[in-house]
């Protein structure tokens, strides 16, 4: 499956994809706020992120949640079909599994798991896990083809979305695809990050 915009191409991802879109995902989320907070040391940052990205999108795809990829490895985009919430404790085996990789910083990924969590809706919706765009190609419409990519899938079933925006300039790209902010979040001596939702159109 696959659609074009002006300038970029949006198709489904395979596994054959899963390294090049971890280490996409791992240099698009590096710096940001959020990161810094989950793992403070920049080396250990880059290892432990493309062990989790790459645990993230073999989940994914082993799960059958939407998975794309924008342009030659410019984009990477992780949706999940969130039907029910989970209960509040419950860690899933994907869970503990990131947990065991993430090692010395597993308890900050813990504290965000449980803390966007709580935030959650308890409403059936599509979860935009994760956006990353190469960072030299971030303002050129990579993370707008993404989107529309999947919203209109989403917009023909009649299915919200939800995210949680972890940069200022992040939530004014969702607030500009229809998203409504509901945040901040306060992170626990750490930076803000913004749940929005969609409704579909």
């Amino acid at each position: 499956m696959t659609t074009t915009t002006p300038t970029t191409a949006v198709r489904t991802a395979t596994h054959d994809d899963v390294p090049q879109a971890a280490t996409l995902l791992t240099e698009a989320f590096l710096i940001a706020p959020v990161s810094r907070w989950l793992v403070g040391d920049i080396d250990a940052r880059v290892t432990t992120f493309r062990t989790l990205f790459t645990i993230e999108l073999e989940h994914a795809l082993d799960s059958g949640a939407p998975v794309y990829i924008a342009g030659p490895y410019s984009g990477v985009a992780i949706w999940r079909d969130q039907q029910r919430p989970l209960p509040a404790g419950h860690v899933t085996a994907h869970q503990r599994r990131l947990l065991l990789a993430a090692g010395i910083w597993q308890h900050r990924i813990a504290t965000l798991d449980a803390v966007l969590r709580s935030h959650q809706p308890d409403e059936p919706h599509h979860h935009l896990a994760y956006l990353g765009v190469t960072p030299w190609l971030q303002g050129r419409g990579v993370g707008t083809a993404l989107l529309e990519y999947h919203h209109r899938l989403l917009d023909c079933s009649a299915l919200p979305a939800y995210l949680e925006a972890t940069t200022p300039r992040n939530r004014d790209l969702y607030l500009c695809h229809g998203y409504v902010s509901r945040g901040p979040i306060q992170l626990p001596d750490g930076p803000p990050v913004w749940p929005m939702w969609r409704t579909p159109r």
